[in-house]
């Protein structure tokens, strides 16, 4: 019998209670397993149509297209199955799902090859280069989206959640990406607004397919743990499994860590020259000299990028013509050069100042009295 304290908690929160849903049973979760670890016609028309779609989108630079990819890209569900026959040490499984996965792989970087080689892509927007500097950051992403889309698999009522995992997740576009730098040669052209780099070519295809490992593995050990937390798999069977890809998860650790410390100082550059955008000059730590002239001058366009310790940075300023002296622009750069290897250890750092003058024109007019 229920106290009156209960009684009135019940009815104030509607009767409210925690519901624990009920596990999906282990064998009818192994046989759905099974059918995922099996590509059929309709897995690579999904796949193929993914790719098609997703490099279009990275091609046009545009942010929904690729989501929509992301939608339609099916690669998931064979690792998720990998990760499974690694819980219950099922080597045939294990097997059937890796070759399924290595397939996939194979076929969306081959599509995006052929298109990126029909479309003569030879321009690497921002859609296309933010997938070529993977870090931990989109690891944690990836191990995260692995513990939502598993432990979906388990629970009927969550089935629908796994579109929101697979956007999260993003496996297909950064196999896109490779396969449109492979397509490319070596004249390769970054744009960044109003800059431009060039030789990127190797740090796409390289770059785009470590952020697809870092996904890869990072989705394979967080649904091993899953799978094995919640007994569908025994830890004295499946040991050896998962100390291999604890120790993958280890050593893709390292590049990823440096490419964090690279995003990190990133980070703070930028930080500086927003201050300076938002019209905060003291504040503008690269700028302490002549904080009066400062005032006078707008900053239009900045852009930092940090590779394996290395930086180049862009700067677009806009002030009255004449203001902005050569005198003024080496102070400038070398204000720069100096607090980032200071501050931020940076071994060669690239600077270009672009400068658009103002030119003032003042227009007098008398007007005599009318008799």
């Amino acid at each position: 019998m229920q106290s009156p304290v209960q009684n009135l908690l019940g009815s104030l929160s509607g009767e409210w209670k925690l519901n624990l849903e009920t596990q999906i049973p282990r064998n009818d979760l192994y046989k759905s397993r099974i059918a995922s670890s099996r590509p059929t016609l309709g897995f690579f028309l999904l796949l193929i149509c993914s790719a098609v779609i997703a490099t279009l989108g990275l091609i046009s630079n545009s942010t929904a297209v690729v989501i929509g990819a992301m939608i339609v890209a099916p690669l998931m569900d064979p690792i998720l199955s990998l990760a499974f026959g690694l819980s219950i040490a099922d080597n045939r499984l294990v097997k059937r799902s890796a070759i399924t996965v290595i397939i996939g792989v194979l076929t969306v970087i081959a599509t995006a090859t052929l298109l990126g080689w029909i479309l003569d892509a030879s321009e690497v927007n921002r859609e296309i280069y933010s997938r070529t500097a993977p870090n931990l950051i989109d690891l944690g992403i990836a191990v995260a989206a692995a513990i939502a889309g598993s432990f979906t698999l388990t629970r009927d009522r969550l089935s629908n959640s796994i579109a929101g995992v697979a956007i999260a997740v993003a496996l297909v576009p950064p196999l896109c990406v490779c396969g449109i730098g492979l397509s490319m040669g070596s004249e390769v052209i970054a744009v960044f607004g109003r800059g431009s780099v060039a030789g990127l070519s190797n740090q796409i295809s390289e770059g785009s397919f470590l952020l697809f490992l870092a996904n890869l593995i990072g989705i394979t050990v967080a649904s091993l743990m899953v799978f094995l937390l919640q007994r569908y798999g025994s830890i004295h069977r499946s040991w050896r499994n998962l100390l291999v890809w604890l120790g993958l998860l280890g050593l893709l650790c390292i590049p990823l860590a440096s490419s964090l410390r690279d995003f990190s100082i990133r980070q703070n550059i930028d930080a500086q020259f927003a201050t300076f955008k938002a019209g905060r000059v003291k504040q503008f730590k690269l700028t302490e000299k002549n904080p009066y002239l400062w005032k006078k001058v707008k900053l239009l366009y900045s852009n930092v990028r940090v590779s394996q310790n290395n930086a180049t940075i862009e700067l677009v300023l806009n002030a009255q013509e004449g203001l902005i002296t050569q005198k003024v622009i080496d102070e400038l750069h070398q204000r720069i050069i100096t607090r980032a290897r200071k501050d931020y250890g940076i071994n060669e750092i690239s600077v270009n100042i672009s400068v658009i003058p103002n030119q003032i024109f003042k227009y007098n007019f008398t007007e005599g009295k009318q008799s």
